[in-house]
């Protein structure tokens, strides 16, 4: 459960002041004409200073990917460098370089009345080919991007418009403003091979040969997210979760992949995931080339603000979120074989999670492990449940003795 956060001592009167301040300042600089981008400048700074629950308020900019006229023949493979900018392309990207640094240069939030009847940096992108704005790119120093891509809105553009290989390069120059974080992950669990760089699966694709998501697509790797993907893989155990699965993720023209959470919330993440120092992928892997699970790790912890805002939770939260619907909790020693069968016949995903006192458990040295989240994936024939380790192995099959009596919980997902 979330913790309530510390009181910093303003009264009501101050978060009064503080939002009818920034309504005032907002719709004065709205009513000039002054961009978008400056009122969301403006916004953020008060909100460092009063109640920081205004941050719920950022929304995502809403850029439409290219065109397939304008990607052309361009590869999205995030291997392949893209070819170099036209000659029109360069001209196009110079301009655009020009606009932004007069908007950089003229327009921080002290100094909104600048200004007047120039262009947010994500206006002009959007509107941009993918070779333009590499060519834009061209013309910049670092220093340039990395205030550039500090703009709001502009992060989202280019994850839908910019050639992946950019998208790569941008991050080395402003590690954090493309990829979400993974390094506050490393801060709390100590790793011998962290990650500690980007890296992609060479002939990825989205889904298996079935053109399906699958339970046998798992394998969890280094994050303890085991609720997360086991939450995946219980939806992907029925037929109305495969279709949910499948209508959350589009990729896009330029290779990276747009997520759509139920609560309306999208997603854009490129095809690039955290490597170890031997090149290795250090959470989620791959089955075959099979990424979606890579995909909707990646999302959600770019939706949460890092890696570590997923590193352990709730089997049912984590099936509320991808059902958009509430889950029903049943301790595991009152589940009958009935119950798993009725909710299973009914197509509810079900997963069950292992108790954290395992001290002097036989079965937890050899069959189950603690404090860990299972789909529960069938009953065979004899009455016994299958378990399915979000591992992809060290799978188990209980009694239903074994089950009431080893497990602690049992979550219920919805699809209504």
């Amino acid at each position: 459960m979330k913790g309530r956060k510390p009181d910093t001592g303003e009264g009501s009167l101050s978060y009064i002041a503080i939002a009818l301040l920034i309504a005032a300042i907002a719709g004065a600089v709205t009513l000039s004409g002054v961009g978008s981008g400056v009122v969301g400048d403006i916004r953020a700074a008060v909100c460092k200073v009063g109640d920081d629950d205004c941050e719920s308020e950022r929304t995502v900019y809403a850029a439409k990917p290219p065109s397939p006229q304008e990607w052309g023949n361009r590869p999205a493979d995030p291997g392949q460098a893209p070819p170099p900018p036209t000659d029109d392309e360069r001209k196009a990207g110079k301009r655009a370089a020009d606009q932004i640094r007069n908007y950089l240069d003229g327009c921080g939030w002290l100094r909104f009345w600048n200004c007047w009847g120039k262009q947010p940096p994500k206006d002009i992108l959007a509107t941009m080919s993918p070779g333009e704005i590499q060519a834009l790119f061209d013309q910049l120093s670092d220093d340039e991007t990395r205030r550039l891509l500090r703009e709001p809105g502009v992060v989202d553009v280019l994850r839908l418009r910019a050639d992946p290989w950019l998208l790569h390069q941008l991050e080395r120059i402003a590690p954090g403003s493309i990829e979400p974080d993974f390094t506050e992950y490393y801060k709390k669990e100590k790793n011998d091979n962290p990650a500690i760089a980007w890296g992609h699966v060479p002939g990825a694709r989205v889904w298996g040969d079935t053109g399906q998501p699958s339970l046998e697509d798992l394998n969890q790797g280094g994050l303890g997210d085991c609720w997360w993907l086991s939450s995946m893989g219980a939806l992907a155990q029925t037929p109305e979760g495969r279709r949910r699965l499948r209508e959350m993720i589009r990729q896009n023209p330029n290779g990276t992949y747009t997520v759509t959470f139920p609560d309306g919330e999208r997603v854009t993440v490129t095809p690039y995931f955290p490597v170890n120092k031997d090149g290795n992928l250090s959470f989620a892997q791959p089955e075959g080339q099979t990424i979606w699970p890579l995909i909707l790790e990646k999302a959600f912890a770019q939706k949460k603000g890092g890696f570590n805002k997923i590193n352990g939770g709730d089997p049912a939260h984590g099936m509320e979120v991808l059902t958009g619907h509430d889950s029903d909790s049943k301790d595991a020693d009152d589940v009958t074989r009935q119950d798993l069968e009725n909710w299973l016949n009914s197509g509810r995903p079900v997963v069950a999670s292992t108790k954290d006192d395992v001290d002097g458990k036989e079965i937890y040295q050899q069959r189950l492990h603690a404090n860990h989240a299972y789909v529960v994936k069938g009953i065979t024939k004899d009455g016994k449940v299958e378990l399915f380790n979000p591992w992809g192995y060290d799978h188990a099959t209980l009694t239903m003795e074994e089950f009431n009596r080893y497990l602690a919980e049992v979550d219920i997902g919805s699809f209504e």
